[in-house]
């Protein structure tokens, strides 16, 4: 055994010292960590785990296992570095949601309503020119004030406590429909909807994915044609579920909504659920690029996916999947 120490780390001698003196008093398993120092000065680092026995002549005898977990010792600071990084992330995200919550919607209000009330009251000295300055900052105002409505969405998407309950998801899309109904009534969309199941799902979610899908069919319409949405259910085993990414052990809900709309090249169907990709210029259709991405997340969130299918000229399809 005093061989064996010399290879040990000079700091971490008296822990094998003390293993020792731990397994001959109490003569059950005991456990060490610590370093050993190669010949050549590098580092390993090993568990040892021992227990006395008793020979045929009453003699007690150190049986030691001696283990170098190096690699899995680095993973494992590795592991620790990575969630350390996640905290850190986790409580910028915080900031964030604080800052974007009031640091910068609060100045952000009171332009807007300065504008609102210069243009009322100034309007008619105003040029044509000044009219036209006014409603692009009075159109730059709105849309920073969306896209910082949608930035909390996201993050409170990837933050907030995942509480399960049963829903009638029919509901739901009621739901979702009622938030839309100026635009459903402007657009003179008609949405067909098949009976829909109850799951256990993030009920405020599963609304916000429905209002989220909605509300993309009928931004992205064709010019004369009334939208058409078509929501539609199925079961499915997970050996029809496609992409391969279905646990095999479970069946999946697949809630389909189904447009005729602009839709897409099929090529960019992975694009589309990007934080801030846009197929689109922002002066042609508006949004700021998060509601398909707080789709996905929603998804994710419920151990599910959602996949898009489109043809240029004919619409979109978007599929969720979700664990039955």
């Amino acid at each position: 055994m005093a061989r064996y120490i010399g290879f040990v780390h000079p700091e971490d001698r008296d822990i094998l010292v003390e293993w020792t003196a731990k397994v001959k008093t109490t003569q059950n398993h005991a456990t060490a960590f610590y370093r050993i120092v190669h010949k050549d000065g590098s580092i390993r680092y090993f568990n040892s785990i021992g227990k006395i026995l008793n020979d045929k002549k009453g003699r007690q005898l150190l049986i030691g296992i001696n283990t170098d977990i190096t690699e899995q010792y680095k993973r494992s600071l590795s592991l620790e570095e990575r969630n350390k990084d996640l905290e850190q992330t986790n409580s910028e995200l915080a900031s964030f949601n604080y800052v974007a919550s009031h640091d910068l919607q609060e100045p952000l209000r009171i332009i807007q309503i300065f504008i609102s009330r210069i243009y009322e009251k100034e309007a008619d000295t105003l040029t044509a020119t000044g009219k036209e300055y006014f409603q692009r900052i009075q159109a730059s105002a709105n849309r920073m004030q969306i896209l910082i409505n949608d930035l909390l969405l996201f993050s409170r998407t990837n933050k907030v406590e995942k509480v399960f309950e049963y829903a009638d998801l029919n509901a739901l899309l009621q739901n979702a429909e009622i938030v839309l109904a100026p635009v459903i009534e402007e657009k003179k969309a008609e949405i067909r909807c098949e009976h829909l199941p109850d799951l256990k799902v993030i009920p405020f979610q599963i609304e916000q994915l429905f209002i989220n899908l909605l509300s993309n069919s009928l931004k992205y319409t064709r010019p004369g044609v009334p939208p058409v949405i078509t929501v539609s259910y199925q079961t499915l085993a997970a050996k029809d579920v496609p992409g391969g990414k279905a646990d095999p052990l479970k069946n999946f809900a697949c809630i389909t909504f189904t447009d005729n709309g602009l839709g897409f090249e099929q090529q960019f169907a992975e694009n589309i659920f990007v934080l801030f990709k846009r197929l689109h210029q922002k002066n042609e259709y508006p949004g700021t690029g998060i509601g398909l991405s707080i789709c996905r997340k929603i998804a994710e969130n419920h151990s599910g996916f959602i996949t898009a299918t489109g043809k240029p000229g004919e619409g979109a399809t978007f599929s969720l999947f979700l664990p039955v």
